[in-house]
């Protein structure tokens, strides 16, 4: 079969390459094929040579710095970069993360558009911790400008079934979770910044301290931010040097917390100031707000001595009902429904 096919296939080429058009196209097609190939070996050089050198220059801060492997991969069409066996340590030693592998992915055409891509299990040290993260499909992925000083666009973090747990003990999972920001659109320094999870379970100490009783369902069912944020300065490239940008406002359409037969909702206006005391208008809207207020001086947020003040507030805002809606004015930190303070914010 090959004595007959390799004659065939030489008669068609040697009768297409006597066809002056068809000579040009090849050459053109073989020149092309050419440059895209040199592209491609240029990116993936240079991407390789950025991912070492950011490495380096962790090292060169004090960081301890060890992995096994740093390549790229996925010609023509992508630069898929892979890094195994990293173990990062701050210089003070009060963060570390260790993963048996991490990989960066983007298509050759369009390396402004990354994708990240996180093992099913890695590991993290904060303080005297070491967490064990499980997950299923935990992925990110972002985009910046094509410009001298990149610009960010967008930012997506995916999460399917996902499970911490310390050697301390404690344990903590969410059924998903979806984590999203992108710059809005009627603000030059404001970024849309939206929260997703469900069946939320905190760690049992934390579960104890805020409902000793036992009262509540062990997971939260839903915990949603969607809101938008203002900073003093766009988050472009020069962000990356000095000080960070400062957040100067915060835009909640919903803030929503679902547990059990208790649900908050809370929107509103907050502007910040440079020390970070939030001043503003809010709405909540509280079902089951009685347990609400046991939760909030469980949870530090009011302050003891104020909780006979928000439950008599309560008991007057809703007559009788589970679901009351209360407008509050922050001024300096401090909550006021309308001359009377009721408690405080914390510091941003």
């Amino acid at each position: 079969m090959l004595a007959l096919v390799m004659p065939l296939a030489y008669n068609a080429v040697r009768n297409l390459w006597k066809s002056p058009m068809m000579r040009l196209l090849l050459i053109v097609t073989l020149a092309l094929a050419s440059l895209w190939g040199g592209y491609w070996y240029v990116g993936q050089v240079a991407v390789e040579k950025q991912g070492v050198t950011f490495l380096e220059q962790l090292s060169a801060q004090g960081w301890k710095v060890r992995y096994e492997s740093l390549e790229t991969h996925g010609f023509p069409s992508r630069f898929d970069t892979t890094l195994t066996g990293l173990d990062l340590t701050a210089p003070d030693d009060e963060f570390g993360w260790q993963t048996p592998i991490f990989q960066l992915l983007a298509l050759s055409y369009q390396p402004n558009k990354v994708i990240a891509v996180w093992p099913e299990t890695q590991s993290l040290r904060l303080g005297g911790d070491t967490i064990i993260i499980r997950s299923e499909g935990l992925r990110a992925s972002a985009s910046v400008t094509v410009s001298t000083n990149p610009a960010f666009e967008t930012a997506t973090v995916e999460v399917g079934n996902l499970g911490l747990q310390s050697d301390t003990g404690w344990v903590a999972s969410a059924d998903r979770g979806l984590l999203a920001l992108r710059p809005a659109a009627d603000d030059h320094h404001g970024y849309d910044a939206y929260l997703d999870t469900s069946a939320l379970v905190l760690p049992l100490a934390l579960r104890e301290r805020l409902d000793p009783e036992g009262a509540m369902p062990a997971a939260i069912a839903l915990a949603k931010i969607d809101s938008t944020l203002t900073f003093d300065r766009p988050l472009d490239a020069a962000a990356l040097s000095g000080a960070g940008p400062r957040l100067t406002a915060a835009s909640m359409r919903d803030l929503r917390l679902v547990w059990g037969e208790m649900v908050l909702a809370v929107s509103g206006e907050l502007g910040l100031a440079a020390d970070g005391q939030p001043s503003g208008k809010l709405r909540l809207t509280v079902t089951g707000w009685d347990r609400m207020v046991g939760l909030g001086v469980n949870a530090g947020l009011i302050h003891p001595a104020d909780e006979q003040t928000w439950r008599s507030v309560g008991m007057s805002l809703a007559q009788g009902a589970d679901t009351v809606e209360v407008p509050l004015t922050i001024r300096g930190g401090q909550i006021w429904l309308g001359v009377f303070p009721i408690g405080y914010l914390p510091t941003f």
